[in-house]
């Protein structure tokens, strides 16, 4: 029975990732159940014995890699550290974890520009979740003396597209992201010292 449920578990998770694979690369419409069957070198059937059909299974990838994105802020977010160690921590956490997964951030970025795409919403929507922890740290900060006062809700989101920005240059092999020196972690690094140096405290 142990054996069953793991080889399930194991072609569920082999076909979540040939499909952030794939969408990521062609896109949500270009892309067939055939098309994933064959990448995947398994049947349609088993495809719709695990998924309804391809909007569910689409949904499923984007909404699997945005859950990865969350337990990064939570689990650097949350905690008894300073909230600029909590700040720190988030950004070369975040920015590590989607240079090492372009398919999900390439994923993501057509997720939330297809807006008549099947789950530009729930991306979106748990974007926003990761704004609004970063906007409870800056509050905390701000309160403690530790940043000065500045509109939080606007700080916590520049500095989540601060980060975004980068991370999909670098990402999409654009010339922005040529353009930037060292690796990822230095450059995490840069962008939080350089938001932080807007918001630190002027005492």
């Amino acid at each position: 029975m142990e054996t069953r449920e793991a080889e399930a578990g194991s072609a569920r998770e082999r076909i979540l990732t040939i499909a952030g694979d794939l969408f990521a690369e062609h896109g949500y419409d270009a892309v067939s159940i055939a098309d994933l069957a064959s990448a995947a070198g398994i049947s349609t059937g088993l495809i719709y014995y695990h998924f309804k059909d391809k909007e569910t299974l689409y949904g499923t990838v984007v909404r699997e890699g945005v859950h990865l994105l969350e337990e990064t802020a939570v689990a650097t977010l949350v905690g008894d550290r300073s909230p600029t160690d909590r700040l720190r921590l988030f950004v070369v956490s975040y920015m590590r974890l989607l240079e090492g997964k372009t398919s999900l951030m390439r994923l993501l970025i057509r997720s939330v520009s297809d807006v008549a795409g099947p789950a530009p919403r729930h991306a979106l929507m748990r974007s926003a979740a990761i704004i609004d922890r970063l906007h409870a740290v800056i509050e905390e900060g701000v309160a403690a003396g530790e940043f000065r006062a500045v509109d939080t809700h606007l700080a916590a989101t520049a500095l989540f597209a601060l980060i975004n920005t980068l991370i999909t240059a670098r990402v999409l092999d654009t010339p922005l992201g040529g353009r930037t020196g060292g690796d990822i972690e230095q450059q995490a690094s840069f962008m939080v010292e350089l938001f932080l140096e807007g918001v630190g405290s002027c005492s």
